[in-house]
């Protein structure tokens, strides 16, 4: 897996790639002696100590600037079989991967947005220029006759329980089986907020067995299309809903 070094999508990508046991490189626009983002600092050497790589360009005392991250691009793509835009406003960086992909002959895929999101107007635009429209992973696996297509195995949370329970009953004492409990609520509370943000959240409760489609999700939750389209693919990538014939549905047990 390889995506571009920014916050937000990009950072969402290398951590799920290390996750799922992946590996995953990281192009920087700046020096090794400067993790930029800051907040970062910890996946930088995850990705490391997973089998990873950190390319970089620049000497090592070079400070982020926005001309080294447009010039990197090339990099990434050229070490692509192909690019995923996810968004793209008229005149970004991404913008710039895309173009270069399609020179280095490189396929890329788009998730089309909504005519008046100002974020999707680039995404539209690689669309009409020729651009491959994906809705689900699997379209972009089925693009690579060397690549193949594993069905996301349901899976349930056990461990959220089970685990936390296991690691308390270590240090906590029998005889405290009220604080125990209380803390074992506590954990699961805590990791629960971890596995998904406020994003997330909204449209992942609106989601159950019974299959729901994107025009029922934005009625109920007002949350531009756009938006929606990329939680509920990256909520498809990390395991926790299927797409099938009529929409999405949950796959993973919420107790």
């Amino acid at each position: 897996m390889l995506v571009e070094w920014q916050v937000g999508i990009d950072t969402i990508a290398h951590k799920t790639t290390l996750e799922c046991k992946g590996k995953t490189i990281a192009v920087l626009g700046n020096g090794f002696n400067h993790i930029f983002p800051k907040e970062n600092k910890s996946l930088y050497y995850d990705i490391i100590k997973n089998g990873g790589l950190i390319i970089s360009e620049y000497p090592p005392e070079t400070k982020a600037e926005s001309q080294y991250f447009i010039a990197r691009n090339r990099i990434v793509s050229g070490i692509s079989i192909g690019v995923l835009i996810v968004e793209a406003a008229h005149r970004s960086g991404t913008s710039v991967t895309a173009r270069l992909a399609t020179e280095q002959n490189k396929k890329v895929f788009v998730l089309p947005h909504e005519i008046d999101d100002t974020h999707g107007v680039g995404t539209n635009r690689l669309i009409r220029k020729g651009a491959i429209l994906v809705t689900s992973t699997k379209e972009i696996i089925e693009e690579y006759k060397f690549l193949e297509y594993r069905k996301i195995q349901k899976r349930k949370i056990k461990n959220t329980k089970e685990k936390v329970k296991e690691k308390l009953d270590k240090t906590v004492s029998k005889d405290n089986k009220e604080k125990n409990n209380l803390e074992i609520e506590m954990q699961k509370k805590k990791l629960k907020k971890e596995i998904f943000n406020k994003k997330y959240q909204e449209i992942y409760n609106l989601i159950t067995t019974k299959v729901i489609n994107i025009n029922e999700i934005y009625k109920k939750t007002g949350i531009q299309l756009s938006e929606i389209n990329q939680i509920l693919f990256f909520l498809e990538i990390e395991g926790y809903i299927e797409k099938i014939a009529g929409g999405y549905r949950c796959i993973l047990s919420k107790e």
